[in-house]
């Protein structure tokens, strides 16, 4: 449509608008294709009904392309094609139509789409270049292809029309873009097909359907995914020691499948692996191998070597191989020798005594170098012939002895070793060897003398040296070492060698009077295996020393004297014998005083040549002195002397009677008291002494004596037998008394009995003997135990109860009603430690009573201190002296006993410088004091025992350092406590210990024994001491006899004064002398005579009693054993009496026996013992039936009176008391109460006509 046209329609449409006019939409549509002309459609069919049209106006210009295409007619409104349409120029054709009445349509012409086009892809052919590592699904991105036609006549689908690629890809069309995929079906490997061509075939839905093609051609590319690979598994080469520096050995070469920089190999040596030392190097673009460093065969024939190959890639691949290099030799080596020694130790020696032929040493020979130059000669220089080699193997020699050898010869000869090889040139090595011969033990020792003798005076300390004797021995080590020995023979003892130094000196006193001369052998071992060795002779002359003193043949005289001895007359003689000879064993006699002066007061005189001791004065016993005690001195020439004690009785005659004070005794006894019960002591005295004085005590028979018995030495009176029998009765008889010599006092004691009888019967304890124990420290009023007495079953009276004896203190009370004991005073364990109380228990006012024993036990308690014999005590020790030395011995004593009486000891100081021993007391010093400034200290010892809770006790100790002893003069004891032990049976004037003290000047030199004002004396003495100390010597003496039982040990001290230059100086050390108890008690007991009562029994009753003996000596010879010197067979003594056997009163109604206590342990020699008696009352139980003594049978007259006595049975019962008591009934046969039985056994006729009653039992 032009321009003006335009304007008309504009103008058309304006009017038509403002007239009201209507606006339609025609849409038509037309295959594309069609030959022109083709009708399309009618305008006017979108017109509204009725509306004529008129023609018609059209939108466009006549050059537009509707115009162009399509016919429209004006005034039909008929459209047509004008051409043959393509849709794809052009798919639809817009315009407006308008009639004259204003109406409009608007026009919309659609071409429709026929396939008349193929899908064509942008190219024909496409390239894709895959890596060879994409994995199966990798999807690959293509232009898909493209076809004009739309909808079902577009493309379809795709396909790869190359059957063979179906398993490794296939197509898809991608959605939405319309693209193309190809996916990877299968895994690629470039090395096996690096290509694949793809025919890729895309298709419409058209009928039949147009297709278009696209080849893709698929590069695989390379990825390093193969290692390279060697040529060989392993290389092999060879090359000479000496080849220089980069000398070419090997090539090793491998290849890699991969391309371009994925193949390119580089090569290296593993050094870890192999030639860590770099011997070889490797081009690592070649391959080759050279040498870096200088070879050598000898050091090492072999290389290993791992090569490895690895290529470019980004993430490289490699493999190894195995390079083996053998070195080459060349003759660069001298032999090398090898020596191996076969003694023991691995040295170059050999024994003397090797054998010819014996191998000293293996050598073996080797060449590095191979071949010819291995070959190997061996040979030896030197050893004057003592050695040679011999070849034992192609490479080994064994150096052999070819001679004899003496090491006191030649001890070392000098070998050398050499070996040539057959090189071209040869060479050779040697070895310079030292071979030591060993010393074998084949010399013996050789004394210097083959006989010693020496002089040596018989008081020669033991250990004095006596002969040095000296031997040498050849050979070398241990067989020159030397031991001295004396054999064992007669004089062996007498002598001591020291084994190494041949120094011989004495090992006992030396006694000329036993042996004046002393043989015997030396011996000289070596120290070989084995042994050698040889002797020699030495003599010992003993010259003689008064050493000797005289000796008494025995130490103790008993001799005995009539008194009124005439003057004159010679008692007895002693004899010394000295063992000196010449004037040292003559010996003069003379009685001491006991202070080495005569005793000119004696009664008797002694001959100092003879011994014999005669009656010098008128002997009178009766003035009172009954023994005299002579103390004679027995000295030889030389002032050594020796004592002895004679002993002399004054013999008594026996010139008085015993004589009974007072002559008649009276006492009343129960009839009911037991047997043994002490009814009375009768006393007899005698003037006269020994046996004369010894009295012995007899009933004097008579009717009533046998009732009694009297103790024969105590005159004590005890029932011998039941009295019950008796009744109340008064019963005499007479006690005699006699001497030892059988002299009887003219006038016996009468003794009266009066026996008062009683129908009670005594109340009887449950047992005979309680035990009880009780604390020391019980208030008085404690309750210690009750004793129980049960009266007869007929009684109504309640027993009372009384201590009867054993406690003469009166420490114990007893309830007369209850028989509670108890403590009526203050117990003290230390003072009285056991108690044997007698009891007895009374019915009403009756003196009839039965007894029983208590023993009771007081039981020690922790109530006493330790005590300290001084509250204080002052020492003083010199400021020089060493730590360590022991300055005081500390001792408590605890009254206590077990743990509450021992102790231990500690110090309550503020001062580090002292310390002691917990156990033994003993303070000692610390530290140094010469650094000291302070010269006073108070050491508080505490003794503390171990009871509970402990008690303690306090003693202050002052030390004072000397402040001298740090000057110019110092004096000092060799100890500052002294510590001895002695008999309590040392004699008066025993040595005890000696003492030494010593000082120095820095001007004078040392201070002794012999400087001017040096003296000793004992200090702190308590009382009257029993040692004295020679003021120049220092040895202290006994002078007073010891008594352990009454001092067990002293303490004190002793000073050393001395006169130094300018000041007097002084030292002091504490000396202890502890006295050992000898046994010099004899066992006491604890009652002249002991009393026991026990029933009688079918079986052994066990306790009996206690018989008690104490001694006042300590340890074993304290420790007591008891024996039976009678009754052994019914009873048995340990301390405490047991019976063994049943007991039957009625065969015996007591049983006597000794017993005998013995002190010591086994030193029967020694031991002391005593003796007393003991008695055993059985009491009566009820163990016997009465029986009838006979038949009783009797005749009876009919005519016998009412009352008269028919028959007088009688039966006899062995027991006693109310046990012996028969009663008599009459038990069946009196069925008609003719007879009436009394219980005296007395038959009675109750009618007087018997006939009466035998007819009537007989009708």
């Amino acid at each position: 449509m032009d321009s003006g046209a335009l304007l008309l329609f504009l103008l058309l449409l304006c009017v038509c608008g403002r007239a009201g006019a209507q606006v339609s939409h025609l849409r038509l549509s037309v295959e594309e294709g069609l030959p022109a002309g083709t009708v399309v459609g009618d305008i006017r069919a979108a017109l509204p009904r009725g509306t004529r049209a008129g023609g018609f106006f059209i939108s466009e210009s006549g050059d537009s392309h509707v115009f162009r295409d399509l016919e429209i007619h004006g005034d039909t409104g008929i459209i047509s094609t004008a051409v043959v349409l393509d849709r794809e120029s052009r798919d639809e054709y817009e315009f407006a139509a308008a009639t004259l009445t204003g109406d409009v349509v608007r026009v919309t012409v659609a071409v429709e789409d026929v396939n008349d086009h193929s899908p064509v892809f942008p190219s024909e052919i496409v390239a894709l270049a895959v890596s060879e590592l994409s994995p199966p699904g990798t999807t690959f991105e293509l232009e898909g292809a493209r076809d004009q036609d739309v909808g079902s006549f577009g493309t379809q689908g795709y396909q790869i029309i190359n059957s063979d690629m179906a398993e490794m890809f296939k197509v898809g069309a991608r959605g939405g873009g319309g693209g193309l995929d190809l996916v990877l079906l299968g895994r690629l490997d470039r090395e096996s097909r690096d290509f694949y061509n793809l025919t890729v075939e895309a298709f419409d839905g058209g009928v039949p359907r147009r297709t278009g093609r696209l080849q893709v051609h698929v590069n695989v590319s390379d990825e390093n995914d193969n290692p390279p690979v060697f040529d060989r598994t392993e290389y092999r080469a060879a090359v000479r020691e000496n080849a220089p520096r980069l000398t070419p050995v090997c090539r090793v070469q491998a290849t890699d499948l991969d391309l371009g920089v994925n193949s390119l190999l580089t090569y290296e040596i593993v050094r870890r692996q192999g030639d860590p030392s770099e011997h070889f190097l490797i081009d690592e673009s070649t391959g080759v191998i050279r040498v870096n460093k200088p070879l050598d065969r000898e050091a090492q024939t072999f290389y290993e070597l791992i090569v490895r190959a690895r290529d470019g890639g980004t993430q490289p691949e490699s493999s190894s191989t195995f390079v083996g290099i053998r070195v080459l030799d060349v003759n660069d080596n001298s032999p090398t020798i090898n020596i191996l020694f076969l003694s023991e130790s691995g040295e170059p020696q050999v024994s003397e005594g090797a054998a010819l032929e014996e191998y000293v040493a293996r050598i073996s020979a080797s060449d590095p170098d191979l071949g010819e130059g291995n070959k190997v000669h061996v040979y030896l220089q030197g050893g004057e012939g003592k050695f040679l080699l011999k070849q034992t193997d192609e490479f080994l020699y064994a150096m052999c002895v070819a001679g004899e050898l003496d090491r006191e010869m030649v001890d070392l000869y000098e070998l050398k070793v050499v070996a040539l090889d057959f090189g071209e040139p040869p060479l050779q090595s040697e070895t310079t060897v030292l071979v030591r011969v060993l010393d074998v033990n084949d010399n013996a020792p050789v004394f210097g003398q083959e006989h010693y003798e020496v002089h040596v005076p018989e008081d020669a300390a033991p250990g004095s040296s006596l002969v040095q004797v000296t031997a040498r021995d050849k050979d070398e080590g241990f067989n020159s070492e030397l031991r001295f020995s004396i054999p064992r023979s007669r004089h062996g003892h007498l002598v001591h060698i020291h084994p190494e130094s041949g120094l011989v000196t004495s090992a006992a006193h030396l006694d000329r009077e036993r042996e004046a001369e002393v043989h015997f052998l030396v011996v000289a071992v070596d120290g070989g295996s084995p042994p050698q060795s040889s002797t020699a002779t030495v003599t010992v002359y003993v010259e003689d020393v008064n050493d000797n003193k005289p000796v008494f043949d025995q130490p103790l005289y008993n001799a005995s004297v009539v008194e009124h001895t005439a003057a004159g007359t010679c008692v007895l003689q002693v004899r010394a014998l000295d063992s000196d000879g010449g004037d040292f064993g003559k010996v003069r006699y003379f009685l001491s005083d006991g202070f080495n002066k005569e005793d000119q007061r004696s009664l008797f005189h002694i001959n100092p040549a003879t011994g014999e001791i005669c009656v010098d004065q008128d002997i009178d016993r009766d003035a009172g002195i009954v023994t005299y005690d002579l103390l004679v001195k027995a000295e030889d020439w030389g002032g050594l002397g020796t004592q002895a004690y004679v002993h002399i009785e004054v013999e008594d005659l026996n010139d008085n009677a015993p004589v009974f004070n007072p002559e008649k005794y009276v006492t009343s006894v129960s009839s009911h008291a037991m047997p043994g019960t002490e009814i009375l002591n009768v006393i007899a005295a005698d003037r006269d002494s020994g046996s004369y004085g010894e009295i012995t005590y007899n009933i004097v028979p008579g009717d009533s004596s046998s009732f009694f018995s009297v103790d024969k030495s105590s005159g004590a009176v005890t029932l011998s037998s039941s009295l019950s029998s008796l009744g109340s009765a008064s019963v005499k008889f007479s006690i005699s008394a006699k001497d030892g010599d059988g002299r009887a006092a003219t006038q016996p004691a009468d003794v009266t009995v009066n026996i008062f009888h009683s129908s009670h019967v005594p109340a009887l304890f449950q047992k005979w003997c309680y035990s009880f124990s009780v604390p020391e420290d019980a208030p008085v009023g404690s309750a210690v135990g009750t004793v129980q007495a049960v009266t007869p079953s007929n009684s109504v009276e309640s027993p009372s109860y009384r201590i009867s004896s054993g406690d003469p203190s009166h420490l114990f009370s007893v309830d007369p009603r209850t028989g509670l004991i108890y403590t009526s005073q203050t117990l003290d364990h230390e003072t009285l430690p056991t108690v044997l109380l007698s009891v007895q228990a009374h019915a009403s006012d009756s003196p009839v009573h039965s007894s029983t024993q208590v023993n009771v036990t007081i039981d020690d308690i922790n109530d006493n201190s330790p005590v300290f014999p001084w509250s204080s005590n002052t020492i003083s020790v010199s400021q020089n002296t060493l730590p360590g030395t022991v300055l005081f011995i500390a001792h408590a004593h605890d009254r206590d006993s077990g743990s509450n009486g021992k102790i231990q000891y500690s110090l309550k100081s503020e001062h580090d410088l002292f310390s002691i021993d917990p156990l033994l007391g003993m303070l000692s010093l610390n530290s140094d004091l010469s650094s000291e400034t302070q010269i006073l200290f108070k050491v508080k010892i505490v003794a503390q025992d171990e009871g509970s809770p402990s008690l303690t006790s306090t003693m202050t100790l002052t030390v004072e350092v000397d402040p001298s002893s740090a000057a110019e003069e110092t004096l000092a004891f060799e100890t500052l406590v002294y510590q001895v032990e002695i008999s309590e049976n040392a004699q008066r004037d025993t040595r005890v210990l000696q003492v030494r003290a010593h000082g120095g000047s820095h001007d004078r030199g040392p201070i002794t024994a012999s400087a001017p004002g040096f003296s000793y004396k004992l200090e702190n003495l308590s009382g009257s001491s029993a040692f004295i100390i020679h003021p120049d010597s220092g040895w202290m003496f006994l002078s007073e006899s010891l008594d352990y039982e009454t001092t067990p040990s002293y303490h004190f001290s002793v000073r050393a004064t001395a006169q130094g230059s300018k000041v007097e100086v002084s030292a002091t050390a504490t000396v202890v002398v502890k006295v050992l108890d000898e046994n010099d008690n004899a066992p006491v007991f604890t009652r002249e005579r002991y009393f026991f009562t026990v029933e009688e029994g079918p079986s052994p009753l066990g306790l009996v009693g206690t018989v008690k003996a104490s001694d006042r000596d300590s340890g074993r010879n304290g420790h007591l054993s008891y024996i039976l010197l009678s009754d052994g067979k019914h009873f048995r003594h340990t301390g405490v009496l047991v019976t063994t056997r049943p007991l039957d009163r009625e065969r015996s109604d007591s049983h006597a026996f000794i017993v005998t206590v013995t002190d010591g342990v086994g030193d029967t020699a020694e031991a002391r013992q005593a003796s007393v008696l003991a008695r055993v009352y059985l009491q009566d139980v009820n163990d016997n039936s009465p029986g009838f003594a006979s038949s009783n049978a009797t005749l009876v007259p009919e005519d016998a009176e009412v009352g008269s006595l028919v028959h007088q049975v009688i039966a006899m019962d062995p027991d006693e008391g109310e046990n012996g008591q028969v009663m008599y009934s009459l038990i069946y046969g009196n069925e008609s109460g003719l007879f009436l039985m009394e219980e005296t056994g007395e038959c009675i006729s109750c009618i007087s006509e018997c006939y009466k009653y035998i007819e009537k039992r007989a009708s």
